[in-house]
């Protein structure tokens, strides 16, 4: 499962990919709980699509086997508190669940 960040300034985050050991999303808010700030980093604000300029090594694909559990049970990709989704983007805007899709 590739997990791309758009939370520059998580302490899992290298290149906007997660390298968390596990990630957690909450129930209520498709929230991502593993989010941790790290103050030595600088969040980049990202307007107009312009992360791919923001960030260095982007391109970089990050697949690993990473568990995933997830709160959120109206979301398509939850099954018994596991993501099935093939990747998840978490957004710069409170850390949530861009790939969260209400069935």
């Amino acid at each position: 499962m590739e997990i791309r960040c758009r939370k520059c300034n998580c302490t899992h985050n290298t290149g906007s990919s997660c390298r968390a050991k596990a990630v957690k999303i909450c129930k209520d808010t498709a929230e991502c709980v593993t989010f941790n700030r790290d103050a030595a980093k600088q969040e980049v604000i990202v307007r107009n699509g312009n992360l791919f300029n923001a960030t260095k090594d982007l391109s970089k694909r990050n697949t690993r086997n990473v568990p995933l559990t997830c709160s959120a049970t109206n979301c398509l990709f939850n099954k018994r508190e596991n993501c099935i989704a093939n990747g998840i983007l978490v957004t710069e805007d409170g850390a949530s669940c861009a790939t969260f899709t209400e069935h």
